[in-house]
C-alpha cells in the first residue's frame, strides 16, 4: 500500500472509531421518528433468533404496527449483527450509518478519478461533506446512506468491469444491496449503471462491451435474490412479501387528491419543480457551478473527454430521478437522495475547473487526513447540536 493510501486508511479508521465511541458514550438517539424506529428495530432484532430477521415486527407503541413490510429488512441485519457482537444495541444503527458514510466518501473519489484528475477527485471527499443534505443526514439510521453506498459500489464495479469482467461481482453486490435495503427503489441502480456505460461512449477509448454483459449478470443476481427473499419470507410467515410490498409502495406513491381537467398536468409540473428545487438546494452551492458549466462549451478532447462522460452521466441520471418520481403525487426529499450527491459531485468538479481560487485551495489542503478530519468535526458538531437542542436543516413535508 502506498504511503498516501496507508495514511488515508488510518485517518478514516480513527474517524470511524471516534464516531462510534461518541455515539456509545452519549447514548445518542436521533430526533426524527424514522431513525428512532429503525434503530429500535435493529436493537430488538439483535436479541431475537436470526431466523426471524427476515420478517421483523414493529416495536410496541411505534407509529406503525404489526410486521414491518415498508421495505425489505436488509437495512437492519448489519446493525443487529453489530449489536450482537457487543456494541450498544440502541446506537448500532447509527454506527453503521457512519460506516456507510465513510465508505462512500472513500469510494466516490475512486470512481471520480476514472474521469478527472486525482486532486479534483480527492477534493470530493471533503467538499461533499459540506452539502446541506450531508448536514441533514449526518447521524441517522435511515436507508439513504446505505442506498447511496450500494449505488456507488455498483457504479464502481460497472466502471472496472469494462476491463476486467470479474468486477461484475462488485456491480452485483451493489445492486443486490440496494434491493435488500430499499426494495423497488433499487430499480434506479441498473438504470444508473446503464447511463454510466452510455455516457462512456463519449470517449472512444472507453470500451464498454464487457461491462454490459457484467451488468446483465448483476441484474440476474438481483432477480435471484428477490426470488430467494420471497421464498424465505413465505417460509417464515406463510405470507407473500413482494406482491404486498409493491402494491403498497405504488399505492402510497400514487395517493393524492382528484385533479380537475388539466390539473394532473399542472400537478406533474409542480412535482418536477419540487424535485428540481430540492436538488438545487440540497446540493448547494455546487448546483450553481453545474448550471454555469452547462452553459459553457468546452472542447471534448484530451483530458476533457472524461469530464464530458461525467457531465453526461450526471445529467442523464438526474433527469431519470426527477422525471420518474414526478409521476407520483406523493413527494419526499428522501426519494431522490442519491441525486443530491450526483449533482454535488458534478458541480464540485465543474467548480474546481472553472474557478482557480477554489482549485488552489483544494490543492493546498490536499492531504490524506483532511476528509476524515472534516468528518469527525461535523459529526461531533451534530451530536453536540442534538444535545443542546440547536436547530438543524429540516426536510420538507413528506420527508423523513
Amino acid at each position: 500500500m502506498e504511503p498516501r493510501a496507508r495514511q488515508q486508511t488510518v485517518a478514516w479508521l480513527v474517524a470511524l472509531a471516534a464516531a462510534w465511541l461518541s455515539l456509545a458514550a452519549l447514548g445518542y438517539r436521533a430526533r426524527d421518528p424514522d431513525s428512532r424506529l429503525y434503530a429500535e428495530m435493529a436493537a430488538r432484532m439483535s436479541e431475537a433468533p436470526a431466523a426471524g430477521w427476515i420478517a421483523p415486527d414493529a416495536p410496541p407503541g411505534s407509529y406503525i404496527s404489526g410486521r414491518f413490510r415498508e421495505h425489505p429488512a436488509g437495512l437492519f441485519w448489519p446493525a443487529a449483527l453489530l449489536a450482537r457482537l457487543g456494541y450498544p444495541p440502541e446506537q448500532a444503527a447509527y454506527a453503521l450509518n457512519a460506516l456507510y458514510q465513510c465508505a462512500t466518501l472513500v469510494l466516490i473519489p475512486v470512481l471520480a478519478a476514472t474521469l478527472v484528475s486525482g486532486s479534483e477527485a480527492r477534493a470530493l471527499a471533503w467538499l461533499l461533506q459540506l452539502l446541506p443534505i450531508a448536514f441533514t443526514y449526518r447521524v441517522r439510521a435511515n436507508h439513504e446512506a446505505a442506498l447511496l453506498l450500494c449505488l456507488v459500489l455498483a457504479l464502481l464495479g460497472t466502471e472496472w468491469s469494462r476491463r476486467h469482467a470479474r468486477f461484475a461481482t462488485l456491480t452485483a453486490l451493489g445492486l443486490v444491496g440496494m434491493l435488500l435495503v430499499k426494495g423497488i427503489f433499487a430499480a434506479f441502480g441498473p438504470v444508473a449503471c446503464g447511463i454510466w456505460l452510455l455516457a462512456s461512449r463519449r470517449d472512444p477509448e472507453r470500451a464498454v462491451g464487457k461491462a454490459w454483459a457484467g451488468l446483465a449478470l448483476a441484474v440476474a443476481a438481483m432477480v435471484a435474490t428477490a426470488l430467494a427473499y420471497e421464498w424465505l419470507y413465505r417460509s417464515a410467515t406463510g405470507e407473500p412479501f413482494w406482491s404486498f410490498y409493491v402494491s403498497r409502495q405504488l399505492g402510497v406513491a400514487a395517493a393524492g387528491e382528484a385533479h380537475p381537467a388539466g390539473g394532473a398536468v399542472l400537478q406533474k409540473a409542480a412535482n418536477v419543480a419540487f424535485y428540481v428545487g430540492r436538488i438545487l438546494w440540497f446540493a448547494f452551492p455546487w448546483t450553481l457551478a453545474l448550471l454555469f458549466a452547462a452553459g459553457r462549451r468546452r472542447p471534448a478532447s484530451g483530458g476533457e473527454r472524461g469530464r464530458a462522460v461525467g457531465a453526461a452521466f450526471v445529467a442523464g441520471t438526474l433527469l431519470v430521478y426527477v422525471l420518474a418520481f414526478s409521476l407520483f403525487d406523493r413527494r419526499a426529499d428522501r426519494y431522490v437522495f442519491p441525486a443530491y450527491y450526483l449533482a454535488g459531485a458534478g458541480g464540485a468538479v465543474a467548480a474546481l475547473a472553472l474557478w482557480p481560487r477554489l482549485r488552489r485551495l483544494a490543492e493546498a489542503i490536499d492531504r490524506p487526513w483532511i476528509p476524515a478530519l472534516v468528518f469527525v468535526l461535523t459529526f461531533v458538531a451534530h451530536l453536540l447540536a442534538g444535545r443542546l437542542g440547536l436547530p438543524t436543516i429540516k426536510l420538507a413535508a413528506g420527508g423523513d
